[in-house]
């Protein structure tokens, strides 16, 4: 005889074997899922990579050639040299020369001057500088890394400078060169292809006063752009636990 009691109860118990099931199924899906997620961050192992190069207690010999680009009336071309000392890895201490004097096989007078003159019948005057040499203090405030072509890993850091400089020069308007102090500041940035070459390059202002017509000890400038190679010596190196640290920072 059919009882709706008893079939009522053996639903009940089939729904609960039911969920019963598929609780555990759940709890073991997931318990896979977590498995599977940690076995696949227990494969990575995460370094944190130290400066590839390290300039502390190494010379820097770094020639490079520029031209100026803030006057419009004379074109300066330099081939130069800066040798510097890393105290640390963010200071160091340099030394700097440029020559600029080539006669009238590199730079001169531009078509603007010659413009001047040809409208106003009168030759403007500006600073022509013969050489240059300095003493300057950088710092490295900013050191990074990029993907190149997504090949390779490029290093490159930017530096600051500051000194004093002696400047010769003369003037289109009164020729007869003599020197002057003054002084430099520059920002420069170097890439490095291994440990001890690197691609540099430089904007540098360089500050005096010089005679012009009309104006006696009038100040000048001459600001220029320079690239070239920063060579470090010696061209290998030792991590120890302080330079680690340092470099790390």
């Amino acid at each position: 005889m059919f009882n709706p009691n008893e079939s009522r109860s053996r639903s009940r118990s089939s729904f609960l074997v039911f969920a019963a099931a598929l609780v555990s199924l759940s709890c073991l899906a997931s318990d896979a899922m977590a498995q599977q997620v940690r076995a696949k961050f227990n494969d990575k192992i995460h370094v944190v990579q130290p400066k590839p190069v390290l300039q502390k207690g190494r010379f820097e010999f770094a020639p490079r050639f520029g031209a100026s680009v803030n006057d419009d009336i004379y074109r300066h071309f330099k081939v130069g040299v800066q040798g510097n000392y890393h105290i640390a890895e963010s200071f160091y201490v340099g030394a700097m020369f440029d020559w600029f004097d080539f006669g009238d096989a590199l730079g001169g007078v531009t078509s603007s001057y010659e413009s001047i003159a040809n409208q106003t019948g009168a030759s403007a005057d500006t600073p022509v500088v013969k050489w240059a040499g300095g003493l300057e203090v950088g710092f490295v405030p900013f050191v990074g890394k990029f993907s190149f072509f997504n090949s390779a890993i490029v290093y490159y850091d930017f530096a600051l400078t500051a000194g004093g400089a002696y400047v010769n020069a003369e003037s289109l308007g009164l020729p007869g060169a003599k020197g002057t102090p003054g002084g430099t500041v520059s920002l420069s940035s170097r890439f490095f292809l291994n440990k001890w070459l690197a691609l540099n390059m430089e904007v540098r202002d360089l500050i005096f006063t010089q005679d012009l017509i009309g104006s006696s000890g009038a100040l000048a400038n001459v600001v220029t752009i320079g690239g070239g190679l920063s060579v470090f010596l010696p061209t290998s190196f030792e991590y120890s636990d302080s330079v680690a640290d340092e470099s790390s920072d």
